[in-house]
């Protein structure tokens, strides 16, 4: 029995039957058949032609990807303010700032503005920025702003933007740390007027503490780094993480900070774009935060951001679907959250009730490992090219690139839990953002 399975389940990469169909290839290329251009077409022009042509770009102008940094005197740095906010955040606040403070930059500031903690994190972040600090000088780089009542991130992080000296804004979480000659990379797309946020290359800094930790290596390599890469390229960035952004102090000061409600750095970033800003993506700005490690504070986090992404997009933002109204790219960039966000997934969920339907139960194993493979090898080839552009995912993950699809159908659970109860207004009160903060936002 167990013999018959295995058989089975290999069934679609053995050799011989590999054999006859790359002889129909051509056949099936000039057919009609609904499968063919289903499971394997249009999946492949969807998630591995861009990251095919990003990567023959690379190997034909390697500068047009990872340009190289122009040589500037000290002065020549402008002041960056890096703004951080968190709540009992004393187990990696220290690192952070410390991080901060020795990332190579010579012209930073760190803006620590504490959510009303029940730890210490207030006398850790003091304590990290004498330790962390050469001179005196080097430590009233840092300012600590302690709140005597919780207000939730967004608000912590208006209060660091307002007290922000600089001409440009980072924004981490206090379990993010920023990798040294990073700030250098970040700055650099800025040299365009047009760009008015850049986006950090987000790694994985917890990633050998278990299974879990390791997956999420993974996916941050292909759709954190390489997706916002190829985003960036064809100026359809669509998020500025919160865990690591640089923006332009004067249009976080325009748009009055960031929305106390949920989805604080998904409304920031939409609100630029529809400002015309245009958004950058730097390989070499690397910033390694720390990823959930249990399975019940990751699916809590998947669900909150699938709400927000709701909430944001589809809700507070919804006129941005009336294309054309804020430009073309931000019609196509609509359009790509639609199809990619909701729809794919949910004409996914309905096709297979229709095969189920139409051919029976019996064929419905057959499409599923058939589509198992075709995903896994076109996820070896993103994997593979994504290691070449950006040095991630880390080789020893690689061998967990076949348990990588179940991973996202078993992150489904929460995020399709999540839409249906954001479209019809179940539970939309979250822990995250304080009582009395929730009454007073609007109910987008």
């Amino acid at each position: 029995m167990i013999n018959g399975f295995w058989h089975y389940f290999f069934s679609t990469i053995d050799p011989i039957s590999n054999l006859g169909f790359s002889r129909a290839l051509p056949e099936l290329s000039l057919s009609a058949l609904p499968h063919w251009w289903l499971i394997v077409i249009l999946p492949f022009v969807w998630n591995v032609l861009p990251t095919l042509i990003l990567w023959v770009v690379y190997l034909v102008r390697p500068t047009s990807i990872r340009p190289p940094l122009p040589a500037r005197p000290d002065q020549a740095y402008p002041l960056v303010s890096l703004v951080i906010a968190g709540r009992n955040e004393s187990a990696t606040i220290g690192q952070c700032i410390r991080g901060a403070l020795l990332c190579g930059y010579p012209n930073i500031e760190v803006v620590f503005v504490d959510d009303n903690s029940d730890d210490d994190s207030v006398a850790i972040a003091r304590r990290a920025a004498l330790t962390a600090a050469r001179t005196r000088k080097d430590a009233e780089r840092v300012r600590i702003f302690p709140s005597p009542r919780r207000n939730g991130k967004a608000s912590s992080l208006n209060i660091g933007i307002r007290m922000a000296r600089g001409e440009f804004i980072a924004i981490t979480d206090a379990d993010s740390v920023i990798q040294y000659g990073s700030v250098q990379h970040w700055l650099q797309p800025f040299d365009d007027p047009h760009v008015g946020a850049v986006s950090a290359n987000i790694r994985v800094l917890n990633m050998p503490h278990g299974l879990l930790t390791r997956l999420q290596d993974i996916e941050y390599a292909l759709l954190f780094t390489n997706g916002r890469l190829i985003s960036a390229s064809l100026d359809l960035l669509n998020i500025i993480s919160g865990m690591g952004g640089l923006f332009r102090a004067e249009i976080l000061r325009r748009l009055y900070g960031f929305d106390t409600g949920l989805g604080d750095d998904t409304d920031m970033t939409t609100q630029i774009r529809k400002q015309r800003w245009k958004l950058g993506f730097s390989l070499g700005a690397i910033v390694w935060t720390t990823v959930p490690e249990t399975r019940d504070h990751l699916w809590r986090q998947r669900a909150r951001w699938r709400r927000n992404m709701i909430k944001i997009r589809v809700s507070k933002h919804r006129d941005q679907f009336v294309l054309g109204r804020y430009g073309f790219k931000n019609a196509v960039l609509a359009c790509v959250l639609l199809i990619g966000r909701l729809l794919w997934t949910w004409s996914m969920a309905v096709g297979l009730f229709v095969v189920l339907f139409e051919f029976g139960p019996l064929y419905v194993p057959q499409l599923v490992v058939s589509f198992y493979w075709i995903f896994l090898i076109y996820l070896l080839i993103r994997a593979l090219i994504a290691r070449d552009l950006a040095r991630t995912p880390q080789p020893i993950n690689f061998a967990l690139l076949f348990l990588y699809p179940f991973y996202l159908m078993w992150l489904r659970i929460p995020t399709l839990y999540a839409e249906g109860s954001e479209l019809m207004r179940i539970g939309a009160k979250h822990p995250y953002v304080p009582d009395h903060v929730w009454e007073e936002i609007p109910w987008w």
